[in-house]
């Protein structure tokens, strides 16, 4: 078996069984609806005959969605409990395993698109793990796409200050961090995303705060995502 604790910073298989509850609130669904829209703009716009590396992939979510876009995805995960609730979903078109994405076990070159959501944070070494996105991604014409919870979102900051797991042992990343860990691997471009009010009552704006964000090219969205063209 993987050594987890080595790999990761926290035992996400503990929270497993939960951990799509989020998605199913309102809150959790307007930041799912916001990050995947900017996904969707930076992924080829047909998936057919494409495969997908998900890094981190946990219960599938982000799986899913690629799925339905067309590709064929390949998700890893260190915990088996995120990886077995993956399974159950019976996602057409994805496979799941445990990996340890610190030495992913693919060979170099063999995926169209690698993607790691939520996973930097939580990993012991981001930088090798990056490295081997970037191996096992085809070039020229690959692309790696990174999503990290944003260190100058209030949202973020919040969650850190309550120095609760998982976030407690998180590394939240700047966008000036993000560009700077990316950057010499390829053409990169940084956008912070999910700019949502943090009153529930306002949460129907949000689609208007994230778009003014954007014109704004406003650093404070909740997530960061990045794209970097090999």
């Amino acid at each position: 078996m993987v050594a987890q604790v080595s790999a990761s910073t926290h035992d996400f298989g503990t929270m497993a069984e939960r951990y799509d509850r989020w998605y199913a609130t309102a809150e959790g669904a307007m930041y799912d609806r916001l990050e995947r829209r900017t996904v969707a703009r930076l992924l080829p716009s047909d998936g057919r005959g494409k495969e997908v590396l998900d890094v981190g992939c946990g219960t599938g979510h982000w799986a899913r969605f690629f799925s339905e876009r067309g590709f064929t995805v390949t998700g890893v995960d260190i915990s088996p409990r995120m990886i077995r609730v993956a399974r159950e979903k019976e996602i057409p078109r994805a496979s799941f395993a445990i990996a340890d994405a610190h030495e992913l076990p693919f060979d170099s070159g063999r995926f169209n698109v690698a993607v790691a959501i939520t996973t930097l944070e939580f990993v012991r070494d981001p930088q090798v793990v990056l490295r081997e996105m970037i191996r096992c991604t085809r070039r020229p014409g690959g692309l790696v796409l990174v999503g990290v919870l944003n260190a100058r979102a209030r949202l973020n900051r919040r969650r850190k200050a309550a120095g609760k797991p998982p976030y407690k042992e998180a590394r939240f990343f700047s966008p000036r961090e993000l560009k700077a860990a990316l950057a010499p691997l390829g053409e990169t471009r940084v956008s912070a995303v999910a700019l949502v009010p943090q009153a529930r009552w306002l949460l129907p704006l949000a689609p208007l705060t994230e778009a003014l964000g954007r014109w704004l090219h406003l650093p404070y969205g909740a997530l960061l995502i990045a794209r970097v063209r090999l």
